[in-house]
């Protein structure tokens, strides 16, 4: 082999080393441009996937809100139909006590209309007013429904009367007054409709007027009058 050729072959060994170094550099250059690209790969992968992670408790957390705005809003309606309910059971009650204080009014127009009677008057209503007749039954109706019924039938009359509690001792009686113009204050037994002269201290039985052919004695029981309550 000549000089030349032997240059010849040290150059072209000599440019496949080379070349051969230049390829081994540039391809460990791009494998580690690879293993890099792949960790950021890795590092973009994990970001997404904690992304998605937030995204999905978030929409929970969406899920969980909407539920709680949904329970809010049926509250909010039970509320309102409540309020509903209530305002128009205050517009109920706001209407009786209107119609109430209607009827209360009537009852003091009607009240202001009573007249106190002359004796006479008092002796013809009673006469014509049928309430003694009624039958007197123990612990139904008894001395105090007759005294209230009189009271009534005589005041739908335009009659001003007065109920009357009497007290006993242990017991009570109840009977009627009217205020005359003529003779002022009488009182009358509702039961049998005799006149009464009641006294504080003396014996009811005494106190009362019989009617003609009846006569009273005395009762089994304290009947002394204690007191007197008038009631107009």
């Amino acid at each position: 082999m000549s000089r030349k050729q032997k240059i010849t072959v040290s150059l072209t060994i000599a440019a496949l080393v080379a070349g051969i170094a230049f390829f081994w550099i540039d391809w460990s250059s791009t494998r580690q441009d690879l293993d890099l690209t792949r960790t950021e790969l890795a590092g973009t992968q994990a970001t997404l996937e904690s992304k998605e992670n937030e995204l999905s408790a978030t929409k929970d957390e969406l899920l969980v809100t909407k539920n709680q705005l949904q329970s809010t809003k049926d509250y909010l309606l039970n509320a309102e139909a409540e309020l509903q309910t209530t305002k128009d059971h205050l517009l109920n009650v706001e209407a009786e006590l209107l119609a109430t204080k209607t009827r209360l009014s009537a009852i003091q127009t009607d009240a202001l209309h009573l007249h106190n009677p002359a004796f006479e008057e008092v002796t013809d209503f009673l006469r014509e007013d049928k309430t003694d007749s009624n039958k007197y039954v123990e612990d139904e109706y008894i001395c105090s429904h007759f005294a209230r019924d009189v009271n009534n039938n005589a005041e739908s009359q335009g009659i001003r009367c007065a109920y009357i509690d009497l007290r006993f001792p242990q017991l009570g009686h109840a009977i009627v007054a009217f205020d005359t113009v003529d003779e002022g204050i009488v009182y009358f037994d509702a039961v049998t409709d005799e006149r009464v002269k009641p006294v504080i201290g003396k014996e009811y039985w005494q106190c009362i007027e019989p009617r003609p052919g009846y006569y009273y004695t005395k009762p089994p029981y304290d009947d002394t009058i204690e007191d007197i309550i008038i009631i107009w």
